[in-house]
């Protein structure tokens, strides 16, 4: 017994110190961010744009491209580094923590929206007798061991999860191909251009979690192109504008904005043949994939940022974390407004703390580098 123990750890110690590849990461953030712009982002923009939702989704590469020009810079100054072990180097603890805190606090909040929003649908769609308590522990249980885990299991898990979902997308879209109006997209601005430009700006603040890739990307052992980050983007982008219209084409765009879960809806119209229907149930896997992802990396991600190196410290500080996660979760608070919170707050408030922060650690990164290459200024 005490032998499998020992060959246990070993293995989990194993997996927790690999590193993935660029490949692995974009799995990672494909699930992650996937799963915010379908569940989050979609009704957000149909509420705010309404059949101009989609417009606003496409102008949103145009800034999401210059901003990508920008953090491409960061990611190549910074190399296979720790980006907050070198702020501690040249600038000292304070800069560290300060950077550190902001990002900690911003995981942590994607991880309570996610885990509410999760526990949320899943009364809702199909286990509505189910006490949401008991659904947030049992969930964050699995995020919890994953984010132990370390990045290798997230990455790999992902990996093999990623594909099924991507099937699965396409499935959703061809199989209501027969329902789909695509004139309902149209005409456009009938209220003006504000909608439109609100939309752009959510779907930019959406995208602008690739900043997640600075946190990751001295686990990666391959290199980050820069061009592996625009089709990155712009396949991003595809998600949203996929659903987005998809949605419109089949419920119009006003039916569409009154739907809390416009993705989950397409699929309970899927059809195939006289026989075949009530195939909403592949949408679970979707949702839980992508949810699973996103919550474990968060967590992983605030562990990582502790910078703590002891195993039993890291299960402490990951515990108590999943612990307040769920606490937070199961706070009595309408779906109304927790709608409204995303739709008021936490869009517009993503794009200043990312820009912010790009911005911020921009200028610490290429100082840095000044100073490396000029010691005696």
């Amino acid at each position: 017994m005490g032998a499998f123990y020992v060959e246990a750890t070993g293995v989990w110690t194993m997996l927790r110190n690999k590193k993935i590849t660029a490949l692995q990461m974009y799995c990672i953030l494909m699930l992650s961010i996937g799963i915010s712009n379908h569940v989050w982002l979609i009704p957000v923009l149909l509420q705010v744009a309404k059949r101009d939702s989609w417009v606003g989704a496409c102008a949103a590469i145009v800034p999401i491209l210059l901003w990508i020009c920008v953090f491409y810079l960061i990611v190549k100054r910074v190399g296979n580094r720790k980006l907050t072990d070198m702020l501690r180097q040249q600038y000292g603890k304070t800069v560290q923590v300060l950077i550190v805190s902001i990002l900690s606090i911003y995981s942590f909040v994607i991880s309570v929206l996610s885990l509410r929003d999760t526990v949320t649908w899943t009364n809702v769609s199909y286990l509505p007798a189910t006490p949401r308590g008991v659904l947030a522990v049992m969930f964050m249980l699995v995020c919890f061991f994953a984010a132990r885990a370390g990045i290798r299991a997230i990455g790999v898990t992902s990996g093999l999860l990623l594909p099924v979902v991507v099937v699965l997308g396409y499935l959703v879209a061809t199989a209501n191909f027969q329902y789909k109006d695509y004139s309902l997209l149209k005409p456009l601005f009938t209220h003006g251009y504000m909608p439109m430009l609100r939309a752009a700006m959510d779907t930019f603040g959406a995208l602008l979690e690739l900043v997640f890739i600075l946190l990751m990307q001295h686990h990666v052992s391959t290199k980050i192109r820069f061009s592996s980050l625009v089709i990155f983007a712009i396949i991003l982008i595809g998600l949203t504008i996929g659903p987005l219209t998809g949605s419109i084409a089949i419920f119009g765009p006003f039916q569409s904005a009154d739907l809390r879960y416009p993705a989950f809806e397409q699929w309970r119209m899927v059809r195939m043949g006289k026989f075949i229907s009530h195939l909403d149930f592949l949408s679970i896997y979707q949702w839980i994939s992508g949810a699973f992802v996103r919550i474990s990396l968060m967590l992983y991600l605030i562990s990582d940022l502790a910078g703590i190196r002891r195993e039993r410290n890291r299960t402490i500080l990951l515990g108590c974390i999943a612990v307040f996660t769920v606490v937070l979760t199961i706070i009595p608070m309408s779906d109304m407004k927790f709608f409204q919170l995303l739709k008021d707050w936490y869009y517009p408030s993503t794009v200043g703390l990312n820009l912010f922060m790009t911005v911020v650690i921009f200028g610490l990164v290429i100082l840095a580098g000044n100073r490396k290459e000029n010691p005696s200024g």
